[in-house]
């Protein structure tokens, strides 16, 4: 195989077979930038939609930099990995206030925007400069994998290995398209199950098709071991006002985020002391668990409501000597569902709403 009749082939079915994706119609580098961070593990047919939305309501750098934390938590509601959303933001803040509202240049430019890691800044090098540095995600490993048949790919040195080989084979013309058709191949065709290999343009070139060991390709990525965690979801309901409390969290796994107050085991000891003191609040356990994993962790997690028949007073003691005094917001338990970014908390105010009926 001749690296350029792999390249050749590669670029005429992208050329003849690319998704219609509403960042491709024309080069924009801000278009580039947040579809390229909003397609991070997240399905594609969700993110067509979120971007249209996300454009609609923030069309320049300039009104990214300038969206105020709800408005972005809303439009970044689906998406999940929310921290992506405030590093796209502080990225947008760096570009107007320290680069006058200029993209950066280049790979290693972009590499000093805040979120954007070697993946996003290759992406958009190459994408918007014509810059020849090449991309490796999930897709092109896998392609990758198979084209050569190898079986370590998950080492530093298999890394290195795949990255050498897509530097070797990226054209220094259209390596923008060649990065975008190698993802959208491993996307479309070369897929983790059920792979199309009849309708794959590099077919003859693939070791793995040729050895018919397409399933073992890649090997599957060593899993970090699971750990189970017990989680309380602290609902404050004040019923006059028909209102729950949700606060800036800022510690724990939803770091950062507007949500309910999370607490661990400690915490409910330290609940119920505070509780004590506290005769007009009331406090009940839902006995059904919510089931629900970050990362590499499992929660069990366990809803507990706090609630108040009179002034917020005595409710807002309560989360302040739980250490959530920062920001407190009370909402109308009609209007919370918009306001909630996160599963878990959605799956919160589920139990909450089959309890409160």
């Amino acid at each position: 195989m001749t690296l350029n009749s792999c390249t050749k082939k590669l670029l005429e079915w992208y050329d003849n077979h690319q998704r219609l994706l509403p960042w491709r119609q024309e080069i924009n580098v801000y278009h580039t930038w947040v579809s390229e961070v909003m397609s991070q593990q997240t399905v594609m047919a969700v993110v067509v939609i979120k971007f249209s939305d996300f454009i609609k309501q923030l069309p320049t750098v300039y009104d990214l930099a300038a969206c105020d934390e709800e408005t972005l938590r809303q439009l970044w509601s689906g998406l999940g990995y929310y921290a992506r959303a405030r590093n796209l933001k502080k990225g947008a803040q760096l570009i107007v206030e320290q680069l006058y509202g200029r993209f950066p240049q280049s790979y290693e430019e972009w590499l000093k925007i805040p979120g954007c890691g070697a993946y996003t800044a290759s992406a958009i090098a190459s994408i918007c400069y014509h810059e020849k540095v090449a991309c490796v995600d999930g897709n092109v490993i896998r392609v990758v994998s198979r084209l050569l048949a190898l079986s370590d790919v998950w080492s530093k040195s298999g890394q290195s290995a795949i990255q050498a080989y897509v530097n070797n084979i990226i054209p220094a013309e259209r390596p923008g398209d060649f990065n975008q058709a190698m993802m959208e191949l491993g996307a479309t065709i070369c897929r983790k199950s059920n792979p199309l290999c009849n309708q794959c343009p590099l077919q003859e070139h693939c070791l793995a098709f040729t050895n018919n060991c397409i399933a073992q390709c890649p090997p599957k990525k060593p899993r970090r071991t699971s750990v189970n965690v017990e989680l309380f979801a602290l609902i404050i309901w004040h019923t006059p006002t028909d209102t729950l409390a949700l606060v800036k969290r800022t510690k724990g796994f939803l770091a950062k985020t507007i949500g309910f107050p999370l607490i661990s085991n400690n915490e409910l000891l330290e609940l119920e002391r505070i509780l004590d003191t506290l005769p007009k609040l009331q406090l009940l356990k839902l006995s059904k668990n919510f089931p629900h994993t970050i990362t590499h962790h499992r929660i069990s997690g366990k809803v507990l409501i706090v609630q108040a028949i009179e002034e917020h007073n005595d409710a807002a003691l309560v989360l302040q000597k739980l250490g959530f005094s920062e920001y407190i917001y009370w909402i109308k338990t009609s209007n919370i569902v918009v306001k909630l970014a996160t599963t878990l908390d959605k799956k919160v105010f589920q139990l909450f709403s089959m309890q409160s009926k």
